[in-house]
């Protein structure tokens, strides 16, 4: 569980993190939004960057969905820079291969999730629209660690 983030939740709702819809474009430049609430699952966000050693293992991941190194109990979506602070090029190379998750280049997300580094996995409840769990992404076991602590 190395990387885990605590996320302090009480039932008066003080300390929890609001999860936003998440707007921006796609690879090939057309809009994209999800939607927190529209979703059937958590939401597993892949904050991931295309010069990223780390981030190698994760674009790789994402393109092997007939064998998934994350649990069928999320949905999971990349989120990248906007293409104002990305090479949009890297993108849609790194992005080439990942067909079924949907990948979307959001600077403003980072700032809505507070991400400060990459590798980094947020989930995500639709039910309640807030962050329930995150981890810097040190490898699939990390992430998976992160899920299955949220009860996923």
């Amino acid at each position: 569980m190395a990387g885990l983030r605590p996320i302090p939740s009480r039932k008066d709702g003080a300390g929890v993190r609001i999860a936003p819809d998440i707007v921006g474009i796609s690879p090939a430049g057309l809009p994209v939004e999800l939607r927190i609430n529209r979703m059937d699952r958590p939401a597993l966000l892949a904050f991931l960057h295309t010069r990223c050693d780390g981030c190698d293992q994760y674009w790789n991941g994402f393109g092997h969905t007939d064998a998934a190194p994350w649990p069928q109990s999320v949905l999971p979506a990349i989120v990248t820079r906007g293409p104002e602070s990305i090479d949009l090029g890297a993108v849609q190379q790194a992005a080439a291969a990942v067909l079924e998750v949907p990948v979307i280049m959001s600077d403003q997300a980072w700032i809505d999730y507070q991400v400060l580094g990459y590798p980094f996995f947020v989930l995500v409840d639709p039910e309640s629209q807030t962050v329930i769990g995150e981890t810097v992404g040190f490898g699939w076991p990390d992430v998976n660690s992160m899920i299955r602590s949220c009860g996923y």
